[in-house]
């Protein structure tokens, strides 16, 4: 009966539906059929260009998911300087008071914290002696201050810190090294079956003498690499003149100037009429579906990029910068090609090398799609969480302050 389920406590940083969000989409609904029934609480302060029903709080409320927007103490980009952090300290209070009110009737078996920034969950955690486990996706480089004293924190503040990949967990471990036996990774997993398409996705793609379709997929106004990817564009379109560029991303923060600024660098190229720069993409898999060539180009190590494992599973061969997690979901060679970080030349190189071979796009792509299903499955990833749950929850409570 639902009354005999205990509660976890899902504590989000944002609502929207970028990789994050997918992810906590589907850990929710992991919990189906076991003895845990999610709870979740978002902030209430989000600037989206998304409608309430595309957001997470709307996908999951469509599925009987209990949601409550709330004021919560997220570290976001505005609050990394001194300043901001003491804002944040002196609004921390409240932010656990309303959490407390809302679970006030509930058993809760675990406070789970998605993602780094969001520093409520250890504070309610804390009060009502419950474990906490803290899910890391985010490898925050700067300001300096910011990244010792987050890392301190999240490494402290759990019983159990989970990273999405071995790039985070070595990221922690070079603040807090005596932590090893503390972080485990679990690598986020995604249903193949989304990006599933008709047969013609197992036969060479047609030769592409003069150009094809490449896309990528990132919030734009951050460090994804969109101006690198113009720049190789440049680089392209000069050897195969007719290949096209589609660039989607929400923006950061309603930041409308980093769109235009990248529209302008396309018309200083000469690629504009080349080059499409969609503001959000809703329908991943159809666009996903659209490519010839998948690129990640970040500027900073990716923590596990989403949009890779899902250009994966939709059978696209991956260019992607050497560092983060892509070096963990791409197999160079083998289902993508892997690049130095911020080196346009060695990145237009490797997408006019797939554009001009169709079957190590078919081989390579096909690779991908195996590789998700055998090590980023849904069932794999959703069975470590419910591990975890259940040795966190069967340990004695710890009392509340």
């Amino acid at each position: 009966m639902a009354s005999n389920r205990r509660t976890i406590l899902f504590v989000h940083g944002a609502d929207e539906w970028y990789g994050s969000d997918y992810v906590l989409h589907e850990l929710v609904r992991s919990l189906e059929g076991t003895e845990f029934v999610p709870l979740v609480l978002v902030p209430d302060d989000v600037n989206s260009e998304l409608s309430p029903e595309q957001r997470l709080s709307g996908r999951l409320r469509a599925q009987g998911v209990a949601v409550h927007a709330m004021p919560l103490t997220v570290l976001r980009r505005r609050y990394m300087t001194p300043l901001g952090v003491a804002r944040l300290t002196i609004a921390a209070p409240s932010a656990v008071r309303a959490a407390l009110r809302v679970i006030q009737s509930r058993d809760v078996a675990v406070v789970h914290s998605h993602t780094a920034t969001v520093l409520t969950g250890a504070s309610v955690a804390r009060t009502i002696g419950a474990p906490h486990l803290w899910h890391v996706s985010e490898i925050v480089e700067r300001p300096q201050f910011v990244r010792k004293a987050l890392t301190r924190k999240v490494v402290r503040a759990a019983d159990k810190v989970v990273a999405v990949s071995h790039a985070v967990r070595n990221h922690l471990l070079a603040t807090e090294p005596g932590a090893t036996a503390r972080i485990d990774v679990i690598h986020n997993g995604i249903d193949p079956a989304r990006f599933a398409n008709d047969a013609s996705m197992d036969e060479p793609n047609s030769v592409l003498p003069r150009g094809g379709t490449v896309g990528m997929l990132g919030r734009i106004g951050t460090w994804k690499g969109q101006e690198l990817l113009l720049d190789a564009a440049r680089i392209v379109c000069r050897e195969l003149p007719d290949t096209r560029f589609v660039l989607a991303g929400g923006l950061l923060d309603g930041n409308t100037a980093a769109l235009e600024t990248l529209r302008a660098l396309a018309r200083d190229y000469g690629i504009a009429d080349r080059v499409t720069i969609r503001e959000y993409c809703d329908d991943v898999p159809t666009f996903l579906r659209e490519l010839d060539v998948f690129v990640q180009p970040s500027l900073r190590p990716d923590p596990l990029p989403t949009t890779i494992l899902e250009a994966m599973a939709s059978g696209k061969p991956v260019v992607a910068t050497a560092h983060g997690g892509a070096s963990e979901m791409v197999d160079d060679q083998v289902t993508g090609l892997l690049t130095a970080p911020g080196d346009a030349t060695a990145l237009a190189s490797a997408i006019a090398r797939l554009l001009r071979d169709p079957a190590t796009r078919a081989r390579m792509g096909a690779a991908g799609r195996d590789r998700v299903r055998r090590d980023f499955s849904p069932a794999a990833f959703s069975a470590a969480y419910l591990r975890a749950y259940r040795e966190l929850a069967a340990a004695p409570r710890r009392p509340g302050r």
